[in-house]
């Protein structure tokens, strides 16, 4: 075999292998080339993020219908529209912003945002549509779930003073929010009731010894009335007529 030969057929055998690695970018990638571009959404929590990463999963009733893309301070979100007075509110808050797979929201994909959000408000309003955090076990991570809450246990919307760069669904507190926020309100009860009371007593007993030393001193009076109100008793028993009518008791004939 010529030189010329081998080497023509190494050419071929290399640029067969590329076309083969391309046909498989092409079909492997096909998925994300013609799927239609994930629905980007936000939402704002006014309490810590601990557990939630970059990637954790968003669900919608236990099916996995999205991922965590950024989370950030509202501040940074949005700084150049908050004033410095509101600064250090907006601190308390953080945004979360997170894909959705379009193929899981047809009644929507085709929308612009405006249309996109006025659905999304309708499910809001109507059937409390929420995002709230949800602890994996004891693993201290946390993922996003999407669902309908009871209307009467959401709290009320969040007023924004800037507009939302992608479609905003509000959030929910979570059950390990709201089981400390009832501890807290429970240990605030304590403090305006239960110590209060607690301090009463101990004033009581401290007063106890001088209340006692008081009793001492009454209980003498206390017998002298009691002789007192056995001596009229008796004497009413024996002549009515003078506790009624005042009048002496009639002399009986051993009193002569």
């Amino acid at each position: 075999m010529s030189e010329k030969a081998r080497y023509f057929k190494i050419g071929l055998f290399t640029l067969g292998a590329l076309g083969l690695l391309c046909v498989g970018l092409i079909i492997f990638g096909s998925r994300s080339i013609f799927d239609e571009p994930p629905i980007l959404a936000e939402t704002y929590f006014l309490q810590s993020v601990q557990g939630l990463d970059v990637g954790a999963p968003v669900k919608f009733s236990g099916v996995q219908v999205g991922k965590v893309k950024n989370i950030r301070f509202i501040k940074d979100e949005y700084k150049h529209e908050i004033s410095l007075k509101d600064l250090a509110e907006h601190y308390k808050k953080v945004i979360v912003v997170f894909e959705l797979e379009a193929k899981y929201f047809l009644g929507i994909k085709n929308k612009n945002l405006k249309r996109k959000q006025a659905s999304v408000n309708y499910l809001v309003e109507e059937h409390a549509l929420r995002v709230k955090m949800v602890g994996i076990g004891i693993t201290g991570l946390v993922y996003l779930e999407l669902g309908f809450q009871d209307p009467n246990e959401v709290p009320p919307l969040d007023e924004m003073d800037w507009k939302p760069d992608y479609l905003y669904i509000p959030s929910a507190p979570s059950m390990t929010t709201r089981f400390r926020d009832s501890v807290e309100k429970f240990l605030n009860k304590l403090d305006s009731d239960v110590y209060p009371l607690l301090g009463n007593l101990n004033q009581a007993s401290a007063d106890f010894p001088a209340l006692l030393t008081r009793l001492d001193g009454i209980l003498p009076h206390l017998e002298v009335i009691s002789k007192n109100i056995e001596d009229i008793t008796s004497t009413g028993k024996k002549y009515p007529s003078q506790m009624i009518f005042g009048e002496a008791p009639p002399k009986s004939r051993y009193d002569r």
